[in-house]
């Protein structure tokens, strides 16, 4: 079965929820990976590394750093869970801002329905309470998922350039962070493969430099 429209169906019946079986409203009013790739399938030019040293199995960034990363998800099916969440953020955030060595950073991204029109990649960075750095970046005709990492990939780019010991990176997609840091091949590798780089010398410098998801 297919998931995509008819025109890369290669002879397969369409799935239930299948691009070729919903009308012409339901198409406009979806976005999402899926669409993304029904729109660039025959226009991928994406390269992948296989040979990557960061891509080395006991090598790679996890293996090497474990105790220097942490991921706090949420369990945003649960109301109570997320009103948790939230507040725990909160003081964290409070906390952080007590401390110089340490950098809050947001990003976030949005890629935009309309197929011909470029994402959007968003980082503001916070010391002290007091913000320090924010920007707005083009991420090309991309999926949600790469354009989230690339918006982490800014982030921690522009982190780790500053005078500091810990980040802690908030996003609406964890899902992202554990790809940033993880260097398989998959879609956005370059991205991943960047931040792992980054984040290597930034750990290097000492005990106590660390990041928080």
């Amino acid at each position: 079965m297919f998931l995509l429209s008819a025109k890369h169906s290669k002879g397969a019946p369409p799935h239930p929820q299948s691009l070729a079986l919903l009308n012409d409203t339901q198409y406009a009013c979806l976005k999402g990976p899926l669409l993304d790739t029904e729109a660039s399938l025959l226009n991928l030019t994406e390269c992948f590394n296989l040979l990557h040293a960061e891509a080395t199995p006991g090598h790679r960034l996890l293996d090497s750093f474990p105790d220097c990363i942490s991921f706090h998800p949420c369990n945003c099916s649960s109301l109570g869970d997320c009103k948790t969440h939230l507040q725990s953020l909160g003081h964290l955030c409070l906390e952080a801002s007590s401390f110089p060595s340490t950098l809050v950073v947001v990003t976030d991204a949005s890629v935009i329905p309309f197929r011909h029109m470029q994402a959007i990649s968003a980082v503001h960075i916070w010391n002290l309470g007091q913000q320090v750095s924010s920007s707005k970046t083009l991420a090309g005709r991309t999926t949600v998922p790469n354009a989230e990492l690339f918006a982490i990939r800014l982030g921690v780019s522009k982190a780790t350039s500053m005078d500091i010991e810990c980040i802690i990176l908030i996003t609406d997609s964890l899902g992202s962070t554990r790809r940033s840091v993880n260097p398989s091949v998959y879609s956005g590798q370059a991205h991943f493969l960047a931040v792992c780089s980054v984040l290597r010398s930034f750990f290097s410098q000492g005990y106590g430099y660390r990041i928080d998801f």
